[in-house]
């Protein structure tokens, strides 16, 4: 038998856990000092930009092998030393002297922090949630959000004041401070070392009811073991990888690039750093709303309905001439550019469901750590060859657009219902051979 817990759930505080580590990895300071390292090392925005390309390289490839090992062992640890890591590699970012230095350096951020990013948080989070999942992931999300929104602004005075390498050590501090602690004294593996289970009940019968029928909560040897060669004949994931790649080329191209651009206008730079951290604070809002409402509405429709606001947000950009127009494009492209990391885990959660999902997610992030390793030097070198962002604006918008067309049919040829049925069941593997 299941009763609910009286007592706030212990799955909120992990929420509120993840949501500190993603406003903390926000202090990543490359957006707004890219023009200071150019000068630094005296090279063009293409160059410059390759080295977060290193970062998203590694973490991706890492990631596969990451997936596949978190059907067995501890997210804990994963996060732990990624973030020890990450944050060490930032603070000796600020000490080097040669461009080859920090692309090394990049390198390996990214192979730790691919141990404390989406991938891990994710699957430590579907361990605590099923049918609030999405709220859940959705708030982690938003804490990313709010981080830019505070964060950027922050180093954006740094970097005014004190130059970069100044903003490079509190990226470190920054991570090291905040998760770190977190990790070793709040975070916890699964609900059931706790006398819970997923969504807050107490279990009594260590069961789960599901529909009609009742399952046993712990994994069969299959399901720790899942078949990744059943999954990769299916089209559909290879059609939302290359959904979500373009969907990243474009976020990455614009945000990364949005301080160059406004400060191309003669705006100040920490003016400039404040819009970016607007646009990812407001991005709050579509990373909270596109979670909550993926665990009641189709994820389909909710990805293609942010998409179509992000490419509003770009004809608005396209427009802008001055610093109102940049604030009205603030603000629409904010709305929809935080929803894509939030519905990446959903969309592939109704999809395939959840026996394989750390596996099936380090995958997907792959392609979708390969679109933000595309996405920024596409933007620098676009630039350096024609002198303006605007060819990249129009790029982007296509990509959108094609992204949002293969999302539709990723879900297969027929609609599905809007809605969805908020009982999801905890274990889905017979999703496999679904669509």
């Amino acid at each position: 038998m299941l009763a609910k817990h009286t007592r706030l759930f212990y799955g909120w505080w992990i929420v509120l856990s993840l949501t500190m580590m993603s406003f903390a990895m926000q202090a990543n300071p490359f957006n707004v000092v890219l023009k200071q390292l150019m000068t630094e090392f005296n090279s063009g925005r293409g160059m410059i930009s390759l080295a977060p390309s290193m970062s998203g390289i590694a973490g991706g490839f890492t990631g596969l092998f990451i997936g596949r090992l978190l059907i067995n062992h501890s997210s804990k640890k994963f996060m732990l030393w990624g973030n020890i890591i990450g944050g060490i590699c930032l603070l000796l970012i600020s000490l080097t002297h040669e461009l080859w230095q920090v692309y090394v350096l990049y390198f390996l951020n990214g192979v730790a922090m691919s141990g404390a990013g989406a991938l891990v948080m994710f699957t430590l989070l579907s361990k605590w949630f099923v049918k609030k999942f999405g709220t859940g992931t959705g708030i982690i999300m938003a804490g990313s959000a709010i981080g830019s929104m505070v964060m950027t602004p922050i180093v954006g005075i740094l970097a005014e004041n004190f130059g970069w390498r100044a903003t490079y050590v509190f990226g470190g501090v920054a991570i090291l401070v905040i998760s770190v602690p977190l990790i070793l004294f709040i975070v916890k593996e699964t609900p059931d070392r706790m006398g819970l289970t997923v969504d807050g009940e107490i279990d009594e019968t260590n069961s789960s009811k599901i529909g009609d029928k009742t399952e046993s909560v712990k994994l069969s040897s299959k399901e720790k073991n899942p078949d990744l060669s059943a999954y990769l004949k299916r089209p559909a994931l290879w059609a939302l990888g290359i959904c979500f790649a373009l969907i990243a080329i474009g976020d990455a191209a614009v945000t990364a690039h949005q301080v160059s651009f406004i400060t191309d206008m003669n705006i100040r730079e920490t003016v400039a750093a404040s819009a970016l951290g607007f646009t990812l604070g407001i991005s709050a809002i579509s990373k909270f709303g596109s979670g909550w409402l993926a665990d009641r509405l189709s994820s389909r429709y909710i990805a293609i309905m942010f998409l179509i606001v992000e490419v509003a947000g770009m004809l608005l950009l396209m427009r802008a001439n001055t610093i109102s127009g940049i604030w009205l494009f603030v603000v629409v492209y904010g709305l929809g550019v935080g929803a894509s990391a939030t519905l990446l885990p959903m969309v592939l959660w109704d999809i395939f469901g959840s026996s394989a999902f750390s596996m099936l997610f380090a995958i997907l992030d792959v392609f979708f750590r390969t679109g933000f390793t595309l996405g920024v030097p596409f933007a620098g070198f676009v630039f350096d060859a024609t002198g303006s962002y605007r060819l990249v604006f129009t790029i982007v918008i296509g990509l959108y657009i094609i992204a949002a067309v293969i999302m539709y049919f990723t879900f297969g040829v027929n609609p599905r219902p809007f809605t969805k049925n908020l009982k999801k069941p905890a274990i889905a593997g017979a999703n496999l051979h679904s669509n």
